[in-house]
């Protein structure tokens, strides 16, 4: 085959595909025929807000089909898509052209689904403080949207006694689960706290869920609640640590 020729076809198969970035657009570009899709959103969307998404796509009267990870579609006009994201983390916006002979894709978008901090104890996830505050509320997310606390509604505590020597020696974690049905520390989880050792135990929140003005309820990441001797001062005082932990 002449070289010129194999030229040609390499360069016809580059544009057939974008490259897919977070938060960037990708447009497919594909044989004659499919239509050209742009998708425009916010870089990040807010998971207790209800958000717009933007599709346009060129072509002669294409029928497609959208599709959104982790959200519901919840109206369509013209080329905007209100929805409603029910999970955090990352989610995908798909584009399909739907053809004689099946569904094409013709659009990909990924971006973050933000959650509202996290707060244990007046402690804000992803921060640490040397006091744990009970308060009126234990868990809660605050909602800069809303501009107010939304309590947790139930939640499970994992406590490991003795982690770091039990694994030391080969041996498997003693673990002790704990369930809340409101947003307040229960009388056991309250005393495992008390009696936490910052050097070998271990403390899990998950299966947090909060509800919004409207009455749906959406999930949270679970968190570690960790904590370290303050030897700086001297004084030997815990410093509490919240983050984010996959289980």
């Amino acid at each position: 085959m002449p070289l010129a020729i194999i030229h040609i076809l390499i360069f016809i198969s580059a544009l057939s595909f974008s490259q897919v970035r977070k938060g960037k657009t990708a447009i497919i570009k594909v044989r004659a025929g499919l239509a050209k899709c742009e998708i425009s959103c916010e870089d990040k969307f807010l998971l207790e807000k209800t958000s717009d998404i933007t599709i346009k796509v060129k072509g002669r009267n294409p029928k497609i089909d959208v599709r959104v990870k982790g959200c519901e579609i919840m109206s369509v006009k013209g080329n905007v898509y209100r929805v409603r994201f029910i999970n955090p983390g990352i989610s995908v916006i798909y584009v399909y052209q739907i053809t004689d002979k099946g569904r094409k894709i013709i659009g990909v978008k990924e971006t973050d689904v933000v959650p509202p901090p996290f707060y244990f104890c007046g402690l804000k996830v992803d921060s640490s403080s040397k006091q744990l505050k009970l308060g009126l509320v234990h868990l809660y997310v605050y909602s800069d949207y809303y501009k107010s606390k939304l309590p947790v509604d139930k939640f499970y505590m994992l406590y490991y006694k003795d982690f770091t020597g039990t694994v030391r020696k080969n041996k498997k974690p003693i673990a002790d689960t704990l369930r809340a049905e409101t947003c307040k520390l229960t009388s056991a989880m309250r005393e495992r706290i008390r009696h936490y050792q910052p050097k070998s135990d271990k403390i899990y929140f998950y299966n947090l869920y909060f509800t919004l003005p409207d009455k749906t309820i959406r999930p949270l990441e679970p968190v570690e609640l960790s904590a370290a001797m303050d030897t700086l001062l001297n004084d030997y005082s815990v410093i509490y640590v919240l983050r984010r932990k996959r289980i």
